[in-house]
């Protein structure tokens, strides 16, 4: 008891160095206002507006006297990244039908997004809806040889396009596109079937955001052309198509079309830019060490298909004035506030591009740190910090990835009156993610979700700023204990974490995917706590390349492998790790809102 009374005046007395919470209020206020304008459309990684965002941020920086600490004694630290695909000039498609050759026309068939690019030839075979669910009595390919042959396949399932039917985890074109591969296809075609088709144009290219292709070209084309490869058969594709929803009973069947074909889709390269600054610490003992403060500027652009937005149909900026220019200028404060305080360590100060897109800036600040790797004390993330309300507590996830920090923020967040509800977790959808799953200890600022998020309506009026600075003065005070205190925190690797995984597998490995990686197979950016993946071995770096039976070209392909198997079944997974390929065996648990 003795021990807490001496200290909390002390840790009181550190928040002395803050100025008034009005002052602060308009600092916070201006920056947010000037990043989530409209004039930056949506700070979209790799657009005009999140160069100009760039720009600001530096000049903060360089305003306040830090050190540039990007590339080429800069504040920045670029990155390249696919930021879109089109098609390119040797798409073709043709047909050699009954009654003679059928050349497609440009309008008749388009490369998906995910198609790899390449040619191929082969029997046309129908398999319905490309379907492969025996866990559900169902299974287009089910007596079926499609081995180096090309797959023709329908859009949605035998209910149609409706969410709630049994088969909505198959209906992806992706999924469909794999499990071709998996029975040995050498291309797919996709149409729109016939029967209640609101639209027989072939699929538009969009792009998804996924940076791996199928592993096999994959052409989307127009429903016409669908139905001329059954002339001559007895029945039509509607015909077809009717049987299979009426009786759920598959059709699939070889069709005598012989089909010629090649897929050409154009990567576009972008260029993402972190912005980052170094204050070096006052200690010469302490000052090798690095607090690394941390927030993403990018946001959604315009929105649109792929982008993550929950208005995915309007063509509107999405300023992300709480996602996450309220994070970015709750940074700026902490690095002003402390080159006043100048902290014993030093602070590395980081504005992430691409967080949207997969945490890609925070992933290449790893792979590219300007200090030592083993130099990292802690990282401080603050993401969607402007909209705490009074009777409102302040989330700080990450709350068990380092011993200390309940004795470190308890008495901080008393201080200031601040209500606080820790989230044991270090992994998560936010930058803080990449580095806990390196073995830095992490603490994650954020005031919550709300109605605004990834939607047109999240403007800078919307923000909360007197608590928000309530925010960014416990956050301060933080960063400069850590940065402070004479021993570094003990990172722990928090067990049974509940967050990563998409809902509806029933089964996970536990692990957490790198998202930006752009090589073949699964990345893992970090394994769970007393998860099956942890006792099998799995690391961080290692790539899955097969799952079981599944080959694994991407993330996809993970996921539908987990939907391959059941809890208590141990899988043989094949990794590539520093160029050796290794062997696991993994039990799988139970699946729900974990990892992977």
């Amino acid at each position: 008891m003795l021990r807490r009374l001496v200290l909390v005046p002390f840790l009181v007395s550190s928040l002395g160095f803050l100025p008034g919470t009005d002052t602060v209020v308009s600092r916070l206020r201006y920056d947010v206002y000037f990043l989530a304008s409209n004039a930056l459309e949506g700070r979209r990684t790799g657009s005009p507006g999140a160069r100009v965002a760039a720009d600001f941020i530096a000049t903060r920086f360089a305003d306040l006297g830090l050190e540039p600490a990007g590339d080429h004694a800069t504040f920045e630290q670029s990155f390249t990244f696919i930021s879109g695909v089109r098609p390119g000039e040797s798409n073709r498609l043709e047909l050699t039908l009954p009654d003679g050759p059928r050349v497609a026309a440009a309008e008749e068939f388009t490369p998906l997004a995910f198609s790899a690019s390449g040619t191929a030839q082969g029997e046309l075979i129908f398999a319905g809806y490309g379907i492969h669910a025996p866990d559900l009595g169902y299974d287009d390919y089910a007596g079926l040889d499609v081995k180096g042959k090309v797959v023709l396949v329908l859009r949605f399932s035998p209910d149609g396009d409706d969410p709630s039917s049994r088969f909505q985890p198959y209906m992806a074109l992706r999924r469909k596109a794999a499990d071709a591969r998996q029975q040995g296809a050498a291309a797919v075609l996709i149409a729109t079937g016939p029967v209640a088709a609101k639209d027989t144009a072939p699929v538009k290219l969009s792009f998804d955001a996924s940076f791996a292709d199928a592993g096999l070209p994959v052409l989307s084309i127009a429903t016409p052309l669908a139905e001329l490869c059954f002339r001559g058969h007895g029945f039509t594709l509607a015909e077809l198509q009717r049987g299979i929803n009426e009786r759920h009973e598959p059709a699939s069947r070889p069709l005598g079309v012989a089909v010629s074909l090649a897929a050409d889709v154009i990567q576009e390269p972008g260029t993402g830019t972190n912005v980052l600054a170094l204050l070096p610490g006052s200690d010469e003992a302490l000052r090798s060490q690095v607090v690394l403060v941390g927030a993403h500027y990018d946001h959604l652009g315009r929105g649109g298909e792929g982008s993550g937005s929950l208005a995915p149909d309007s063509n509107a900026i999405h300023n992300g004035a709480d996602d996450n220019a309220s994070g970015v200028a709750g940074m700026l404060e902490i690095a002003r506030q402390l080159v006043q305080a100048r902290p014993r360590r030093s602070v590395l100060f980081a504005a992430f591009a691409g967080e949207e897109m997969g945490l890609l800036g925070s992933q290449h600040l790893l792979q590219n740190l300007p200090v030592p790797r083993d130099s990292l004390v802690a990282m401080i993330n603050l993401d969607m910090i402007g909209r705490l309300a009074d009777a409102k507590a302040l989330t700080l996830g990450g709350w068990g990835t380092a011993a200390e920090w309940p004795q470190v923020v308890e008495p901080l967040r008393a201080a200031l009156g601040l209500a606080v509800a820790p989230s044991p977790g270090g992994f998560g959808a936010s930058d803080h993610s990449t580095f806990y799953g390196a073995g830095v200890p992490v603490l994650f600022f954020f005031t919550g979700a709300h109605e605004d998020y990834h939607r047109p309506t999240d403007d800078a009026p919307r923000l909360l700023y007197p608590t928000m600075a309530k925010v960014v003065q416990l956050a301060t005070a933080v960063v400069q204990e850590v940065a402070n205190r004479p021993q570094r925190l003990t990172f722990q690797k928090v067990a049974e974490e509940e967050v990563g995984e998409r809902r509806g597998y029933r089964v996970r490995t536990g692990v957490i995917p790198e998202f930006g990686y752009q090589g073949p197979g699964f990345k893992i950016s970090g394994v769970r706590g007393g998860s099956p993946a942890e006792a099998a071995g799995l690391q961080a770096g290692d790539v899955v390349v097969r799952f079981g039976e599944r080959e694994i070209r991407n993330t996809y392909d993970y996921m539908y492998a987990l939907g391959d198997h059941h809890a208590g079944e141990t899988v043989t997974l094949v990794v590539q790790r520093n160029g050796a390929t290794l062997q696991l065996a993994v039990t799988l648990e139970a699946g729900g809102s974990g990892n992977r």
